[in-house]
């Protein structure tokens, strides 16, 4: 992928309005004094003008890559230092859990987290990644250099994050929670 000697940060899904991917190229730029790279796969009708935003601010620490296949992702992921979960800062969203920040806790890779309420709450549970402000590249780019100063430290929360994931999300445990839910229903 080219990115030997590189601080990659993933991030999977739609270029959308939503997902608000600029804070990620305002970040970028904030961080061109390091080796950190941001890849963004997915598509979305942001897309195209985020490409633009990026050549026209010259930021070649920000990678943009077509969709690909689920299969395909993780060996992108895995690739990865981190993987990145964000979305635009309404109140909405702290209600929702992003599908991505589970991905990367199957990889055992930390979660850069820009969004609040759940989410939040679920990657500071399991200790399992950075939380940063939303819609804040300063605080995007703060969270990204303490993390890179603890490469073991990042070890240690994909780690977290795993082992999370097991303990309260594997299909066979949430298939037994609710099984035994409905046995104390029944009686």
């Amino acid at each position: 992928m080219g990115l030997d000697n590189k601080f990659v940060i993933t991030y999977v899904g739609a270029h959308g309005v939503a997902n608000h991917l600029i804070q990620l190229l305002d970040a970028a730029e904030l961080l061109k004094d390091t080796n950190v790279v941001f890849q963004l796969i997915g598509s979305g009708m942001r897309k195209e003008s985020l490409i633009e935003e990026k050549n026209k601010r010259g930021l070649d620490n920000v990678i943009f890559r077509d969709p690909v296949a689920k299969a395909e992702v993780f060996k992108y992921i895995l690739a990865s230092d981190m993987g990145a979960s964000v979305l635009k800062k309404v109140d909405t969203f702290k209600t929702i859990y992003s599908n991505k920040t589970f991905d990367y806790m199957s990889c055992k890779k930390p979660t850069l987290l820009a969004i609040d309420g759940v989410s939040r709450a679920l990657v500071e549970e399991a200790n399992c990644g950075i939380y940063v402000e939303p819609e804040n590249p300063e605080a995007i780019a703060a969270g990204i250099r303490q993390a890179m100063a603890s490469p073991e430290r990042l070890i240690e929360m994909g780690q977290n994050g795993y082992n999370h994931a097991i303990a309260n999300f594997d299909r066979s445990v949430l298939a037994s929670r609710y099984l035994d839910h409905m046995k104390t229903v029944v009686k």
